[in-house]
């Protein structure tokens, strides 16, 4: 694993049918790690609801519903290029709390900042756990949701962080005075 981390995400959700309507936005806690023998796999977990006034995540964060992308390009746009996998048995850890859908992730990393960008489509299946049923409100006749992803890491004391990197350098300026 080349790192396991927490990030705070601003997360904005969109209808399936028309993705560049926004119907709600809300701040969570994710759970990234990366890894494969060439760092090609990138899972991307929600862990939770936060306020976006965080400076480090809570030590109990647990993954939740998660997605599964496999890297496609290297250093382009400032970051790694990601494809979010329909088919999540190619995934490390396969399990009914990894959903497949459509779409892109941009890992950008520095010595110092780990952010995370993208956007991916999700469309309910028989087979959904009901309480992601609840936490993505499908609407009828819509078939999914469309999730826009902008987030960036906090410090946690169960993550691992890849080499070479320092921390957040805005750590200071966010910590409560």
């Amino acid at each position: 694993m080349t790192f396991f981390i927490a990030m705070q995400n601003r997360r904005a959700m969109a209808k399936f049918d028309n993705p560049r309507t926004i119907i709600s936005e809300s701040n969570e806690f994710l759970i990234v790690s990366r890894s494969g023998g060439c760092n090609q796999f990138l899972s991307v977990s929600n862990a939770g609801a936060c306020t976006d006034l965080e400076v480090s995540a809570p030590g109990g964060l647990i993954p939740a519903f998660g997605i599964f992308a496999t890297l496609v390009l290297q250093n382009t746009f400032d970051g790694d290029l990601f494809l979010v996998e329909r088919d999540t048995s190619r995934a490390p850890s396969p399990s009914k709390t990894t959903l497949g859908g459509d779409g892109y992730l941009l890992l950008y990393q520095s010595d110092n900042q780990i952010s995370l960008t993208g956007a991916v489509r999700i469309q309910e299946r028989d087979d959904m756990p009901e309480a992601l049923r609840q936490c993505l409100p499908f609407d009828e006749p819509d078939p999914g949701a469309t999730l826009y992803f902008n987030a960036s890491y906090l410090p946690w004391e169960r993550e691992i962080l890849p080499s070479g990197f320092s921390g957040r350098d805005d750590i200071s300026r966010l910590a409560p005075r």
